[in-house]
């Protein structure tokens, strides 16, 4: 009788076992995103273009962005809805020089963030998600600046600041192991981005 109990009780333990890795819980996702914030550099910028316009006569023009590349990784806890990881994203900016109306100079700004982050799903089906998540880490910029009119070489700096992503609804759908999604919000990955995901 007590081998029987145990029998049932261990087949019990196995079946419980299959049943919970039926639902994936890694997820890893590519993601492009326009509109990104960079607070804390673009009122830098924003100075230091005032200064140029109003001492120098010189300013930014022909600003060129490439947007913000992410790679994310998240692992569902026991409780579905809950997930924690990490994204990585990639931002580029570049933009002219001018006075006189005469290109001077060029200035290219790169940033790479790196966050931990928290997802929270509203809604987890096998083929629909409904979702928010919050990123909060460090972000490395470096900018490169050359002024031609000085004579100047070119220069390179580089700055820390603290990187962000808030994405306040995000919607992804299709099977239960390859998903869509998309997401609005702000911060690093931008305030809309897109992109597909992978469940295992």
């Amino acid at each position: 009788m007590k081998k029987t109990i145990l029998f049932v009780m261990a087949l019990m333990s196995v079946v419980s076992a299959v049943a919970q890795t039926d639902e994936p819980r890694n997820e890893i996702g590519i993601s492009y995103g326009v509109g990104v914030s960079l607070i804390g550099d673009g009122i830098g910028n924003s100075i230091g273009a005032g200064i140029f316009d109003s001492v120098l006569g010189r300013k930014w023009t022909n600003d060129k962005q490439f947007g913000t590349l992410a790679i994310e990784y998240f692992r569902h806890l026991d409780n579905p809805k809950v997930a924690f990881g990490a994204i990585l994203t990639y931002a580029q900016y570049s933009n002219d020089l001018e006075s006189n109306n005469q290109k001077v100079g060029e200035r290219t700004r790169k940033y790479i963030t790196a966050m931990p982050a928290f997802k929270y799903m509203y809604v987890n089906k096998p083929s629909f998600g409904l979702y928010s998540k919050l990123g909060l880490g460090l972000m490395f910029m470096n900018l490169k600046e050359k002024d031609t009119q000085s004579g100047s070489k070119s220069e390179s700096k580089n700055k820390l600041y603290l990187g962000y992503q808030v994405s306040l609804l995000g919607l992804e759908a299709g099977s239960q192991h390859v998903r869509a999604f998309v997401e609005a919000g702000f911060g690093e990955q931008g305030i809309v981005l897109a992109g597909l995901k992978y469940r295992f």
